[in-house]
């Protein structure tokens, strides 16, 4: 709730700093391992524990977030989403699925050309080339890499869900962030290879 009010105090001032590093562009800060008790924080905990139960039936052991539009705190949700996961014990791998603007290598310290999903779908890398370690044990990250020029084409391969039972053979949740829906046709694609779907909401958005 803070990420999304602009509530004053600790409620909001982690969030209200993260969105300060995005538009100034570079590294942006992992507020589950900034501000670990902030209301944000806190409510992604909970998500998590829901996940557990809710996805107990799930058929594969990833879930994509999406949202309706752009700056509706996604990205946000995704990478704060797989710290507390990992923290809680569970071995997690958080991939950005947004091969048109995809940003999540900034939370990870990771160079703009850092080969990604893009290169592992069009084999031009191996899974092992294509996860990277952070600095939270038990989370590993697949960035999107160069963005390719047919991006709804690359996830349509059948590499995708091959990668996704390949994963789920290794960690316990897969964290998918995938672009917003009502800008491309990505998230239709990435749910029919993944278990559970996530909508992201902001407030006043």
């Amino acid at each position: 709730q803070g990420a999304s009010d602009g509530l004053p105090g600790e409620a909001g001032a982690g969030a209200a700093g993260h969105e300060r590093a995005h538009r100034q562009g570079g590294a942006l800060p992992v507020l589950a391992l900034t501000q670990p008790q902030d209301l944000a924080v806190e409510g992604l905990r909970s998500l998590r524990t829901s996940l557990q139960f809710g996805m107990l039936d799930s058929s594969t052991k990833a879930v994509m977030l999406t949202s309706a539009a752009p700056e509706s705190g996604k990205s946000f949700v995704a990478v704060n989403l797989a710290t507390v996961a990992a923290q809680a014990g569970q071995r997690v791998c958080l991939i950005d699925a947004d091969l048109r603007r995809g940003y999540l290598r900034r939370y990870f310290g990771l160079e703009r050309d850092a080969a990604g999903l893009a290169e592992l779908l069009s084999d031009q890398i191996t899974l092992p080339e294509a996860l990277r370690d952070t600095q939270v044990p038990g989370l590993s990250v697949i960035v999107a890499g160069r963005f390719p020029q047919a991006p709804s084409e690359l996830l349509l391969r059948p590499a995708l869900g091959q990668l996704i039972a390949r994963l789920g053979e290794d960690f316990d949740l897969i964290v998918v962030d995938a672009p917003p829906i009502l800008a491309v046709t990505d998230p239709l694609i990435l749910a029919r290879v993944t278990g559970t779907s996530l909508f992201v909401a902001r407030f006043d958005r």
